[in-house]
């Protein structure tokens, strides 16, 4: 049964907990607000994704990564498209993740579709020249990198990906 009020207001006490370093109250929260909350709400992918950061702080990694999956999984259910931002930032989220467990090849998966859909977004060909990295592609992580620099919103960005 859901109760979309009482998930909203369950999930902005958890973000405050969370906030304030209290890791287990806002993991017991984040758990009741994602009980409650519906499907089709506006901010469930976020809930879930705030949920993996206190997942990770709390050393929770493999429910870190459920979650973030469960963050993308909402972002296509709810019709966002992908090459879409909301989709494109919940693939990067999930793919740094995978890349933090060792599972380069999965963190590429994920990012796939967005590379192939959105191209020319600096921050996904950042993530896809870690993944390959790690995955040992060292040329392809160099191309990756290099599109991530001339795709950079900023001068100042440009730089600061080109010291990484």
């Amino acid at each position: 049964m859901t109760n979309q009020p009482e998930a909203s207001r369950l999930a902005r006490e958890a973000f405050e907990h969370w906030q304030a370093g209290r890791l287990l109250q806002a993991k017991d929260l984040y758990r009741a607000a994602l009980s409650l909350a519906d499907p089709a709400h506006y901010g469930l992918s976020s809930y879930h994704g705030e949920f993996a950061c206190v997942l990770n702080e709390l050393g929770e990694q493999e429910e870190a990564a459920k979650q973030l999956s469960h963050s993308l999984q909402v972002e296509l259910a709810q019709g966002n498209a992908e090459g879409s931002p909301s989709v494109v930032i919940a693939r990067y989220f999930l793919s740094e993740q995978m890349l933090r467990l060792g599972n380069s090849a999965r963190a590429l998966e994920v990012l796939l579709p967005s590379v192939t859909y959105a191209p020319t977004d600096w921050c996904t060909r950042a993530a896809q020249a870690r993944a390959l990295f790690a995955n040992g592609q060292t040329l392809e992580a160099r191309e990756a990198a290099s599109l991530a620099v001339v795709h950079a919103p900023s001068p100042q960005k440009a730089e600061e990906l080109k010291l990484n």
